[in-house]
Protein backbone atom coordinates (compact mmCIF):
# COMPACT_ATOMS: atom_id res chain seq x y z
CA UNK A 1 0.00 0.00 0.00
CA UNK A 2 1.55 3.24 -1.07
CA UNK A 3 0.81 6.91 -0.61
CA UNK A 4 0.48 9.42 -3.42
CA UNK A 5 2.33 12.08 -1.42
CA UNK A 6 5.14 13.51 -3.53
CA UNK A 7 4.31 11.31 -6.54
CA UNK A 8 4.12 13.64 -9.52
CA UNK A 9 2.42 13.19 -12.88
CA UNK A 10 5.79 12.57 -14.51
CA UNK A 11 6.47 9.83 -11.95
CA UNK A 12 3.28 8.05 -13.02
CA UNK A 13 4.28 8.48 -16.66
CA UNK A 14 7.68 6.94 -16.01
CA UNK A 15 6.14 4.05 -14.05
CA UNK A 16 3.78 3.19 -16.89
CA UNK A 17 6.52 3.49 -19.51
CA UNK A 18 9.01 1.28 -17.64
CA UNK A 19 6.47 -1.35 -16.60
CA UNK A 20 5.13 -1.61 -20.15
CA UNK A 21 8.70 -2.06 -21.40
CA UNK A 22 9.29 -4.74 -18.76
CA UNK A 23 6.19 -6.69 -19.77
CA UNK A 24 7.31 -6.46 -23.41
CA UNK A 25 10.79 -7.77 -22.56
CA UNK A 26 12.35 -4.50 -23.66
CA UNK A 27 13.65 -3.13 -20.34
CA UNK A 28 17.38 -3.65 -19.89
CA UNK A 29 17.27 -3.81 -16.09
CA UNK A 30 15.17 -5.30 -13.29
CA UNK A 31 12.34 -3.39 -11.68
CA UNK A 32 13.10 -2.55 -8.04
CA UNK A 33 10.08 -1.95 -5.80
CA UNK A 34 10.59 -0.15 -2.49
CA UNK A 35 7.82 1.14 -0.24
CA UNK A 36 9.56 3.38 2.28
CA UNK A 37 7.94 4.39 5.56
CA UNK A 38 7.94 7.74 7.31
CA UNK A 39 10.09 7.10 10.43
CA UNK A 40 7.73 9.21 12.53
CA UNK A 41 4.89 6.79 11.84
CA UNK A 42 4.36 4.81 15.07
CA UNK A 43 5.54 1.23 15.02
CA UNK A 44 2.79 -0.96 16.42
CA UNK A 45 1.45 -4.46 16.05
CA UNK A 46 -2.19 -3.49 16.49
CA UNK A 47 -4.20 -4.59 13.52
CA UNK A 48 -5.76 -1.22 12.75
CA UNK A 49 -2.38 0.34 11.99
CA UNK A 50 -0.60 -2.16 9.74
CA UNK A 51 -0.35 -1.09 6.08
CA UNK A 52 -2.40 -3.86 4.52
CA UNK A 53 -5.41 -3.75 6.79
CA UNK A 54 -7.70 -6.76 6.70
CA UNK A 55 -11.20 -5.55 5.90
CA UNK A 56 -12.65 -8.57 7.71
CA UNK A 57 -11.65 -7.08 11.06
CA UNK A 58 -14.31 -4.38 10.74
CA UNK A 59 -18.02 -5.03 11.39
CA UNK A 60 -20.03 -5.38 8.22
CA UNK A 61 -22.30 -2.55 9.32
CA UNK A 62 -19.39 -0.15 9.92
CA UNK A 63 -19.74 2.75 7.45
CA UNK A 64 -17.29 2.32 4.61
CA UNK A 65 -15.84 5.82 5.02
CA UNK A 66 -14.93 4.97 8.61
CA UNK A 67 -13.19 1.83 7.37
CA UNK A 68 -11.14 3.84 4.88
CA UNK A 69 -10.29 6.34 7.61
CA UNK A 70 -8.44 3.48 9.31
CA UNK A 71 -6.40 2.94 6.14
CA UNK A 72 -5.46 6.59 5.62
CA UNK A 73 -2.64 6.90 8.22
CA UNK A 74 -0.74 3.99 6.70
CA UNK A 75 -1.12 5.46 3.24
CA UNK A 76 0.12 8.84 4.39
CA UNK A 77 3.24 7.30 5.93
CA UNK A 78 4.28 5.24 2.88
CA UNK A 79 6.36 6.49 -0.05
CA UNK A 80 7.06 4.68 -3.34
CA UNK A 81 10.68 4.48 -4.47
CA UNK A 82 12.35 2.89 -7.44
CA UNK A 83 9.70 1.22 -9.57
CA UNK A 84 7.01 1.22 -6.91
CA UNK A 85 3.85 3.22 -7.42
CA UNK A 86 0.99 4.55 -5.28
CA UNK A 87 -1.37 1.67 -4.59
CA UNK A 88 -3.77 0.06 -2.16
CA UNK A 89 -5.44 -3.30 -2.60
CA UNK A 90 -8.74 -4.35 -1.07
CA UNK A 91 -7.59 -6.98 1.42
CA UNK A 92 -10.27 -9.32 2.75
CA UNK A 93 -7.74 -12.10 3.32
CA UNK A 94 -6.72 -14.98 1.06
CA UNK A 95 -9.45 -16.39 -1.15
CA UNK A 96 -12.48 -14.34 -0.12
CA UNK A 97 -14.45 -15.97 -2.96
CA UNK A 98 -15.09 -18.79 -0.47
CA UNK A 99 -17.10 -16.25 1.50
CA UNK A 100 -18.98 -15.25 -1.65
CA UNK A 101 -20.01 -18.90 -2.00
CA UNK A 102 -21.24 -19.43 1.54
CA UNK A 103 -18.25 -20.27 3.73
CA UNK A 104 -18.22 -18.67 7.16
CA UNK A 105 -15.72 -15.81 7.36
CA UNK A 106 -13.79 -15.07 10.55
CA UNK A 107 -11.06 -12.50 11.08
CA UNK A 108 -7.93 -13.63 12.92
CA UNK A 109 -4.76 -11.57 13.49
CA UNK A 110 -3.13 -10.95 10.11
CA UNK A 111 -5.38 -13.39 8.23
CA UNK A 112 -8.92 -14.59 7.56
CA UNK A 113 -10.26 -18.03 8.45
CA UNK A 114 -13.07 -19.83 6.64
CA UNK A 115 -15.58 -22.25 8.10
CA UNK A 116 -16.73 -25.02 5.71
CA UNK A 117 -20.33 -25.08 4.54
CA UNK A 118 -20.92 -28.48 6.18
CA UNK A 119 -22.25 -30.59 3.31
CA UNK A 120 -21.96 -34.38 3.74
CA UNK A 121 -20.16 -34.90 0.43
CA UNK A 122 -18.98 -33.11 -2.70
CA UNK A 123 -22.07 -34.36 -4.50
CA UNK A 124 -24.15 -32.19 -2.17
CA UNK A 125 -22.18 -29.04 -2.96
CA UNK A 126 -23.53 -26.85 -5.76
CA UNK A 127 -22.17 -23.38 -6.34
CA UNK A 128 -24.03 -20.39 -7.75
CA UNK A 129 -23.47 -16.68 -8.11
CA UNK A 130 -25.35 -14.70 -5.47
CA UNK A 131 -25.33 -10.95 -6.19
CA UNK A 132 -26.69 -10.29 -2.70
CA UNK A 133 -24.02 -12.23 -0.79
CA UNK A 134 -22.94 -10.01 2.08
CA UNK A 135 -19.21 -10.46 1.48
CA UNK A 136 -19.42 -9.85 -2.26
CA UNK A 137 -21.44 -6.70 -1.67
CA UNK A 138 -18.91 -5.53 0.93
CA UNK A 139 -15.97 -6.06 -1.43
CA UNK A 140 -17.72 -4.04 -4.12
CA UNK A 141 -18.71 -1.33 -1.64
CA UNK A 142 -15.17 -0.84 -0.33
CA UNK A 143 -13.62 -1.05 -3.80
CA UNK A 144 -15.94 1.66 -5.10
CA UNK A 145 -15.44 3.85 -2.04
CA UNK A 146 -11.64 3.53 -2.33
CA UNK A 147 -11.86 4.54 -5.98
CA UNK A 148 -14.00 7.54 -5.06
CA UNK A 149 -11.55 8.64 -2.37
CA UNK A 150 -8.17 7.78 -3.89
CA UNK A 151 -8.74 6.69 -7.48
CA UNK A 152 -7.16 9.77 -9.05
CA UNK A 153 -3.91 9.26 -7.13
CA UNK A 154 -3.63 5.55 -6.31
CA UNK A 155 -3.97 2.29 -8.20
CA UNK A 156 -6.75 0.46 -6.36
CA UNK A 157 -6.06 -3.27 -6.46
CA UNK A 158 -8.39 -6.24 -6.82
CA UNK A 159 -9.23 -8.23 -3.73
CA UNK A 160 -7.64 -11.69 -3.30
CA UNK A 161 -10.26 -13.86 -5.01
CA UNK A 162 -8.30 -17.08 -4.45
CA UNK A 163 -7.32 -20.19 -6.40
CA UNK A 164 -9.80 -22.88 -7.39
CA UNK A 165 -8.67 -25.67 -5.04
CA UNK A 166 -7.92 -23.19 -2.25
CA UNK A 167 -11.49 -21.90 -2.46
CA UNK A 168 -12.85 -25.44 -2.51
CA UNK A 169 -10.71 -26.36 0.51
CA UNK A 170 -12.24 -23.43 2.40
CA UNK A 171 -15.74 -24.60 1.46
CA UNK A 172 -15.13 -28.27 2.15
CA UNK A 173 -12.30 -28.33 4.71
CA UNK A 174 -8.74 -29.21 3.77
CA UNK A 175 -8.74 -32.73 5.22
CA UNK A 176 -12.06 -33.57 3.60
CA UNK A 177 -10.84 -32.28 0.25
CA UNK A 178 -7.69 -34.39 0.45
CA UNK A 179 -9.90 -37.46 0.88
CA UNK A 180 -12.19 -36.29 -1.93
CA UNK A 181 -9.23 -36.41 -4.33
CA UNK A 182 -9.44 -40.20 -4.05
CA UNK A 183 -13.09 -40.77 -3.11
CA UNK A 184 -14.88 -38.39 -5.49
CA UNK A 185 -12.55 -37.28 -8.30
CA UNK A 186 -15.34 -36.68 -10.82
CA UNK A 187 -17.34 -34.52 -8.42
CA UNK A 188 -14.18 -32.63 -7.58
CA UNK A 189 -13.56 -31.97 -11.27
CA UNK A 190 -17.14 -30.72 -11.64
CA UNK A 191 -16.69 -28.28 -8.78
CA UNK A 192 -13.35 -26.98 -10.01
CA UNK A 193 -15.03 -26.17 -13.33
CA UNK A 194 -17.87 -24.42 -11.50
CA UNK A 195 -15.41 -22.40 -9.43
CA UNK A 196 -13.44 -21.36 -12.50
CA UNK A 197 -16.58 -20.07 -14.19
CA UNK A 198 -17.63 -18.14 -11.10
CA UNK A 199 -14.08 -16.85 -10.54
CA UNK A 200 -14.07 -15.36 -14.02
CA UNK A 201 -17.40 -13.66 -13.37
CA UNK A 202 -16.23 -12.06 -10.11
CA UNK A 203 -12.95 -11.07 -11.73
CA UNK A 204 -14.66 -9.45 -14.70
CA UNK A 205 -17.03 -7.48 -12.50
CA UNK A 206 -14.20 -6.19 -10.31
CA UNK A 207 -12.09 -5.19 -13.32
CA UNK A 208 -15.08 -3.39 -14.81
CA UNK A 209 -15.35 -1.35 -11.60
CA UNK A 210 -11.62 -0.55 -11.39
CA UNK A 211 -10.58 0.03 -15.01
CA UNK A 212 -12.22 3.45 -15.53
CA UNK A 213 -9.81 4.98 -12.97
CA UNK A 214 -7.05 4.61 -15.57
CA UNK A 215 -4.25 3.34 -13.32
CA UNK A 216 -4.00 -0.15 -14.76
CA UNK A 217 -4.71 -3.39 -12.91
CA UNK A 218 -3.05 -4.46 -9.66
CA UNK A 219 -3.86 -6.95 -6.93
CA UNK A 220 -1.83 -8.23 -4.01
CA UNK A 221 1.87 -8.21 -4.80
CA UNK A 222 3.92 -5.43 -6.39
CA UNK A 223 3.09 -5.85 -10.09
CA UNK A 224 1.58 -3.06 -12.19
CA UNK A 225 -0.23 -4.15 -15.35
CA UNK A 226 -1.35 -1.99 -18.29
CA UNK A 227 -4.35 -4.30 -18.81
CA UNK A 228 -6.11 -7.24 -17.23
CA UNK A 229 -3.99 -9.61 -15.20
CA UNK A 230 -3.83 -11.35 -11.85
CA UNK A 231 -1.57 -13.25 -9.44
CA UNK A 232 -3.06 -16.70 -10.01
CA UNK A 233 -2.45 -19.35 -7.40
CA UNK A 234 -3.16 -22.78 -6.00
CA UNK A 235 -1.53 -23.16 -2.60
CA UNK A 236 -3.36 -26.48 -2.21
CA UNK A 237 -1.22 -27.76 -5.09
CA UNK A 238 1.65 -28.13 -2.60
CA UNK A 239 -0.13 -31.26 -1.38
CA UNK A 240 -1.08 -32.96 -4.66
CA UNK A 241 0.67 -34.99 -7.33
CA UNK A 242 1.60 -33.67 -10.78
CA UNK A 243 -1.18 -35.83 -12.24
CA UNK A 244 -3.77 -34.23 -9.96
CA UNK A 245 -2.37 -30.80 -10.77
CA UNK A 246 -2.83 -31.53 -14.47
CA UNK A 247 -6.45 -32.57 -13.94
CA UNK A 248 -7.71 -30.00 -11.46
CA UNK A 249 -5.46 -26.93 -11.62
CA UNK A 250 -4.03 -26.56 -15.13
CA UNK A 251 -7.45 -26.23 -16.83
CA UNK A 252 -8.32 -23.45 -14.38
CA UNK A 253 -5.06 -21.61 -15.06
CA UNK A 254 -5.50 -21.96 -18.81
CA UNK A 255 -9.03 -20.54 -18.62
CA UNK A 256 -7.96 -17.65 -16.41
CA UNK A 257 -4.95 -16.82 -18.60
CA UNK A 258 -7.22 -16.81 -21.65
CA UNK A 259 -9.25 -14.04 -19.98
CA UNK A 260 -6.26 -11.76 -19.32
CA UNK A 261 -3.01 -10.59 -20.88
CA UNK A 262 -0.84 -10.35 -17.77
CA UNK A 263 -1.33 -13.53 -15.77
CA UNK A 264 1.29 -14.52 -13.17
CA UNK A 265 1.45 -17.59 -10.92
CA UNK A 266 2.25 -17.51 -7.20
CA UNK A 267 4.66 -20.45 -6.74
CA UNK A 268 4.71 -20.83 -2.97
CA UNK A 269 7.15 -23.29 -1.43
CA UNK A 270 9.50 -25.97 -2.70
CA UNK A 271 6.64 -28.50 -2.72
CA UNK A 272 5.25 -26.69 -5.76
CA UNK A 273 8.45 -27.07 -7.78
CA UNK A 274 7.09 -30.40 -9.05
CA UNK A 275 4.60 -28.34 -11.07
CA UNK A 276 7.01 -25.71 -12.40
CA UNK A 277 7.66 -27.30 -15.79
CA UNK A 278 3.93 -27.49 -16.51
CA UNK A 279 3.47 -23.88 -15.45
CA UNK A 280 6.24 -22.42 -17.58
CA UNK A 281 4.88 -24.37 -20.55
CA UNK A 282 1.58 -22.46 -20.40
CA UNK A 283 1.82 -20.12 -23.39
CA UNK A 284 -0.36 -17.32 -21.97
CA UNK A 285 1.12 -17.34 -18.46
CA UNK A 286 3.50 -14.38 -18.41
CA UNK A 287 5.55 -15.17 -15.34
CA UNK A 288 6.18 -16.75 -11.96
CA UNK A 289 6.33 -15.23 -8.50
CA UNK A 290 8.78 -17.49 -6.65
CA UNK A 291 8.41 -17.57 -2.86
CA UNK A 292 10.51 -20.37 -1.36
CA UNK A 293 8.39 -20.48 1.80
CA UNK A 294 8.86 -19.97 5.52
CA UNK A 295 12.20 -21.17 6.83
CA UNK A 296 13.69 -21.68 3.36
CA UNK A 297 16.54 -19.65 1.87
CA UNK A 298 15.33 -16.56 0.05
CA UNK A 299 14.82 -16.50 -3.71
CA UNK A 300 18.36 -15.38 -4.61
CA UNK A 301 19.62 -18.68 -3.15
CA UNK A 302 17.68 -20.68 -5.76
CA UNK A 303 19.59 -19.87 -8.97
CA UNK A 304 18.52 -23.07 -10.73
CA UNK A 305 14.84 -22.29 -10.17
CA UNK A 306 15.26 -18.70 -11.36
CA UNK A 307 17.19 -19.91 -14.40
CA UNK A 308 14.46 -22.43 -15.31
CA UNK A 309 11.87 -19.67 -15.23
CA UNK A 310 13.85 -17.17 -17.26
CA UNK A 311 15.21 -19.71 -19.77
CA UNK A 312 11.62 -20.47 -20.79
CA UNK A 313 11.03 -16.80 -21.49
CA UNK A 314 8.89 -16.21 -18.41
CA UNK A 315 9.16 -13.11 -16.25
CA UNK A 316 9.91 -13.52 -12.55
CA UNK A 317 9.02 -11.66 -9.36
CA UNK A 318 10.82 -12.24 -6.07
CA UNK A 319 11.02 -10.76 -2.56
CA UNK A 320 14.54 -9.99 -1.35
CA UNK A 321 16.49 -8.01 1.21
CA UNK A 322 18.94 -5.35 0.04
CA UNK A 323 21.77 -7.84 0.45
CA UNK A 324 19.86 -10.49 -1.47
CA UNK A 325 19.19 -8.03 -4.27
CA UNK A 326 22.89 -7.20 -4.60
CA UNK A 327 23.65 -10.93 -4.60
CA UNK A 328 21.16 -11.66 -7.38
CA UNK A 329 22.43 -8.78 -9.50
CA UNK A 330 26.03 -9.86 -9.10
CA UNK A 331 25.04 -13.21 -10.60
CA UNK A 332 22.87 -11.88 -13.45
CA UNK A 333 21.85 -8.66 -15.20
CA UNK A 334 18.42 -8.95 -13.60
CA UNK A 335 16.48 -8.50 -16.83
CA UNK A 336 12.96 -9.85 -16.59
CA UNK A 337 12.88 -9.64 -12.78
CA UNK A 338 10.78 -7.61 -10.38
CA UNK A 339 12.44 -7.42 -6.98
CA UNK A 340 10.44 -6.12 -4.03
CA UNK A 341 12.58 -5.14 -1.05
CA UNK A 342 11.24 -6.80 2.09
CA UNK A 343 12.93 -4.53 4.61
CA UNK A 344 11.13 -1.47 5.97
CA UNK A 345 13.27 1.48 4.89
CA UNK A 346 13.08 5.19 5.55
CA UNK A 347 12.97 7.44 2.47
CA UNK A 348 16.63 8.29 3.02
CA UNK A 349 17.59 4.60 3.24
CA UNK A 350 15.62 3.88 0.07
CA UNK A 351 17.47 6.57 -1.89
CA UNK A 352 20.83 5.48 -0.47
CA UNK A 353 20.17 1.89 -1.53
CA UNK A 354 19.28 2.88 -5.08
CA UNK A 355 22.52 4.88 -5.31
CA UNK A 356 24.48 1.93 -3.89
CA UNK A 357 22.83 -0.45 -6.34
CA UNK A 358 23.83 1.74 -9.27
CA UNK A 359 27.42 2.02 -8.02
CA UNK A 360 27.85 -1.71 -7.29
CA UNK A 361 25.89 -3.36 -10.10
CA UNK A 362 25.31 -0.71 -12.75
CA UNK A 363 21.53 -1.04 -12.32
CA UNK A 364 20.37 2.57 -12.46
CA UNK A 365 16.80 2.95 -11.23
CA UNK A 366 15.41 6.46 -11.80
CA UNK A 367 14.69 8.46 -8.68
CA UNK A 368 11.39 10.22 -8.09
CA UNK A 369 10.84 13.69 -9.48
Amino acid sequence: MTSARGFAVQDWQRIQQDWKAWWAGELDRPLIVIDARDPSYPETTTEDRVPHIFMTQFPLDMPVEQVLDQVQPGLDATYPYGDSFPRWWVNFGPGIMAGFLGAGVEYAPRTTWYHPVGVPSLADLHLTYDPDNVWWRRVLEITRAALDRWGRDLAIGLTDIGGNLDILASLRGTQNLLLDLYDAPDELERLTREITGLWLRYYDELCTVIEPAGHGITCWGPLWRPGRGYMLQSDFAYMISPEMFDRYVLPDLEACCAAMDYGFYHLDGKGQLAHLDKLIALPRLRGIQWQPGDGAPMADEWPDVLRRIRDRGKLCQVYLTRAGTRHLLRESDGRGFVIEITETLTPEEAEDFLHTLADETGVAVPLRS
